[in-house]
């Protein structure tokens, strides 16, 4: 186990290492990290960065995808047994081989969503918007997600850029309409 100050060290080691665009490095210190610490948001951001970094360019392999879908399946077993490191562990293990995996993404943000830290799945989201931006689930749950963080104007933001995806969306458009009204409410109270 590490202590906090220790936590703090090797953190700063790796961001050097992703300064210094040693992202196998950083790989490996910012996987230690979230190994030991599974909600610290930055060492993960930077984790799925440095990934990203390593990965551009290459598509991943028919075997990488057989890969994923068992690994999916043995994550949502942990998950439904409530061991939710050793699902972020395996989930983690399908971002290392594809760090724009969308869906991969979209779950571990749903799983810190139900877990309470609301700044955990929105970085996820976002994570999943920059791999797909057109991903209407996504956009969606992001949209709600910073409707209950209390901001509002990425609120709007996410929810707009959904309906120039998809026009129609009666749920998003209700979902602007709370918006406007909830911002009404808030400018009067504030007056």
């Amino acid at each position: 186990m590490m202590t906090e100050q220790e936590l703090k060290e090797f953190y700063s080691k790796g961001l050097l290492a992703f300064e210094k665009q040693n992202y196998d490095y950083a790989i490996e210190i910012f996987s230690r990290i979230i190994s030991f610490q599974y909600d610290h948001l930055e060492a993960r951001h930077y984790l799925h960065l440095s990934l990203q970094k390593t990965a551009e360019g290459s598509k991943p392999s028919i075997i990488s995808s057989i890969n994923r879908l068992f690994l999916t399946m043995q994550a949502d077993g942990l998950l439904k047994k409530d061991n939710i490191l050793g699902c972020l562990e395996i989930l983690e293990k399908i971002i290392a081989s594809n760090p724009n995996d969308s869906e991969t993404l979209k779950k571990i943000g749903g799983i810190f969503h139900k877990k309470g830290l609301l700044s955990h799945a929105i970085n996820n989201l976002e994570e999943a918007r920059l791999a797909n931006p057109k991903d209407i689930d996504a956009l969606k749950k992001l949209g709600e997600l910073y409707v209950r963080k209390e901001d509002y104007r990425n609120a709007k933001t996410v929810y707009e850029a959904t309906l120039k995806i998809n026009p129609g969306d009666t749920e998003v458009l209700k979902s602007l309409k709370n918006l406007d009204a909830l911002g009404t409410m808030k400018r009067e109270f504030t007056s």
